[in-house]
C-alpha cells in the first residue's frame, strides 16, 4: 500500500512540474520580439537598428509582406531550423489573409543563418534563393566582420525578391542618393543577367551542363528580374523617425521553406 501512494505521490508530483516547465520552456524558445528587429546578440548598434526598423516598416507599408529579423547569442542546443519555424508561426508573421511573411534569424555564437518563408511567399522567395542570399549576400559580408552590412544587405535583396515598394512613412525625408540609385538598378540589373547568359552560353559550348538541379545561374536570373522590376518604382523615402513598428499581422503560416547556411 504504501509503495502504491508513494508512486501515485511521485506520478503527481512529476505532473506538477511538467506542466509548470511547459510554459517555461515555451517562453524561451520563442523570445518576445521587438519589432521588426529583435537585436538580442547585439550585431548593430542604435542607429543601425532605428534606420533597419525604418526600412523595414516602410517596407512592410509599401507591399503589405512581413519580412522580419532576429539575432540570438546562441541556439542553446535547439535546432536552427526548428527554432526559426516556432519563432516565425509563433509572432505571427504574415497577414493572416496572405501568409506572406519571412524571418531572417541569425545564431552568433554557431555562427549560423536560415531563412524562413512563410507560404505566402515560397513561390518567390524560393528555397534556392534562400540559399543563395545567405550565401552570396550576407556570409561573405560576415567574413569581413560587416555584421550591419550583412544583415541589410540580406534584408534589402528578400525585400527584392518579395516584390513591392517602399512607402513614405510619417515624419520621413526623400533621401536623394537612395532615389538616384534605385534609378540605376534596372541597368545593373539588366547588365548582371546577360553577363550570366553569356558565362551559361560559353559554358554550354564547352559541354557544360550549368543550373543543374534548380542551381546554377536559374535563382540569380529570377531575383534579378524581380528587383529590376521594382527598382525603378522604389520611393527613396526613410523615416526621420517617425513610422514605428506597425505589429505582425498574425498569419504564421509556416511550413518549414526557406535555407540554412553559416559563416
Amino acid at each position: 500500500m504504501s509503495v502504491s501512494l508513494r508512486a501515485i505521490a511521485l506520478a503527481a508530483a512529476l505532473s506538477i512540474v511538467t506542466a509548470l516547465a511547459v510554459p517555461v520552456a515555451a517562453q524561451e524558445a520563442i523570445p518576445r520580439n521587438d519589432g521588426w528587429v529583435t537585436d538580442l546578440a547585439e550585431m548593430l548598434d542604435a542607429e543601425q537598428e532605428r534606420s533597419l526598423e525604418a526600412l523595414m516598416e516602410s517596407y512592410k507599408a509599401g507591399s503589405g509582406h512581413e519580412i522580419a529579423l532576429l539575432t540570438v547569442p546562441d541556439l542553446g542546443g535547439r535546432s536552427l531550423e526548428r527554432y526559426a519555424l516556432e519563432v516565425a508561426r509563433g509572432w505571427g508573421i504574415g497577414s493572416k489573409e496572405t501568409q506572406a511573411g519571412a524571418l531572417l534569424l541569425v545564431a552568433k555564437r554557431e555562427r549560423k543563418i536560415r531563412i524562413e518563408v512563410g507560404r505566402g511567399l515560397e513561390g518567390k522567395i524560393t528555397d534556392s534563393i534562400s540559399g543563395r542570399i545567405i550565401r552570396d549576400v550576407i556570409a561573405p559580408r560576415f567574413k569581413r566582420g560587416d555584421l550591419h552590412g550583412g544583415l541589410r544587405a540580406g534584408i534589402e535583396v528578400m525585400h527584392a525578391a518579395a516584390g513591392g515598394d517602399y512607402a513614405a512613412l510619417p515624419g520621413g525625408r526623400r533621401d536623394k542618393k537612395a532615389v538616384g540609385i534605385a534609378a540605376l538598378l534596372p541597368f545593373l540589373f539588366f547588365v548582371m543577367v546577360w553577363i550570366a547568359i553569356f558565362r551559361a552560353a560559353r559554358r554550354g559550348g564547352r559541354g557544360g551542363r550549368g543550373g543543374r538541379g534548380g542551381g546554377g545561374i536559374l535563382p540569380w536570373l529570377i531575383l534579378a528580374s524581380m528587383s529590376g522590376g521594382r527598382g525603378g518604382r522604389s520611393s527613396g523615402w526613410h523615416s526621420g523617425g517617425g513610422g514605428g513598428f506597425s505589429g505582425f499581422g498574425g498569419g504564421g503560416g509556416f511550413s518549414g521553406g526557406g535555407a540554412s547556411g553559416g559563416w
